[in-house]
């Protein structure tokens, strides 16, 4: 999944808010966590469930996705895993009700999130893609210990894996160093110009273009200059780096 000079990572942030119709296969090699943060958009969640080939609600996910959809059968997860000290007991019983598998992992030095990849890495050994339902809104560590474990899944533990976070507003990714291509299509009414390049792990140097601010080897850091509130202006992007960096981009709902 590293860039090099020549052969850029290509990323498509709107590919799974991309309709997709009701009862068709899931997308070969995606998985999708939902964790434990309101579903609002409704509409984008159903195009997330339809992409996945596999559904876990990682504990209290499963009451998230009850209190939006009941239990409609073409959204019901096909595990619920964690330490299950949020997940209700009606809940469990309603999904139970419907052959829905649910397992504990009692460990307390893990999050709920770290027990969902672990879960997902098991029943689907050829993942590609793990989306990953959650909030970025609620309380504060919770928000950052999140981007915290998106930043180690994907760099130290599952690096072959692209994990894509979707906020209330947001499509989040991991850019790693070198360059990436990053398909934004406007036109297509699925995500908005307004984006960000945020250093979350450290210092970076970044270059980019097709933003109506582009900037060429410019030092970005917490503390420092930050790219914030740019705006995408082609249909796609490039961005260059030399340090890990997210990438955010704004949804259209």
């Amino acid at each position: 999944m590293m860039a090099t000079e020549s052969t850029p990572v290509q990323l498509h942030p709107a590919k799974y808010l991309q309709a997709k119709a009701e009862g068709s296969n899931g997308d070969s090699g995606v998985a999708l966590i939902v964790l434990n943060s309101p579903i609002s958009d409704h509409e984008g969640f159903r195009q997330l469930y339809r992409h996945a080939s596999f559904r876990l609600c990682a504990d209290g996910g499963a009451n998230r996705l009850y209190d939006a959809f009941g239990t409609e059968s073409d959204l019901l997860p096909d595990l619920i895993h964690g330490d299950l000290d949020s997940l209700d007991d009606a809940v469990r019983e309603a999904y139970e009700k419907l052959r829905v598998q649910v397992s504990e992992d009692p460990d307390q030095y893990s999050t709920d999130f770290g027990k969902a990849i672990k879960k997902v890495i098991e029943h689907l050994p050829e993942v590609s893609d793990i989306l990953i339902h959650g909030s970025l809104g609620g309380r504060v560590d919770q928000g950052i210990g999140l981007l915290h474990e998106l930043y180690r899944e994907q760099k130290f533990r599952h690096p072959k894996v692209r994990f894509w976070l979707f906020t209330e507003a947001s499509v989040s990714i991991l850019l790693q160093p070198g360059r990436s291509l990053l398909h934004t299509p406007l036109s297509k009414g699925l995500i908005k110009r307004n984006m960000g390049i945020l250093p979350l792990y450290g210092p970076a140097n970044i270059s980019t273009q097709g933003l109506e601010w582009d900037v060429d080897s410019w030092p970005t850091e917490m503390g420092g200059q930050v790219s914030t509130s740019n705006h995408i202006v082609a249909d796609s992007i490039t961005i260059e780096t030399d340090h890990d960096v997210l990438f955010t981009v704004e949804k259209a709902l």
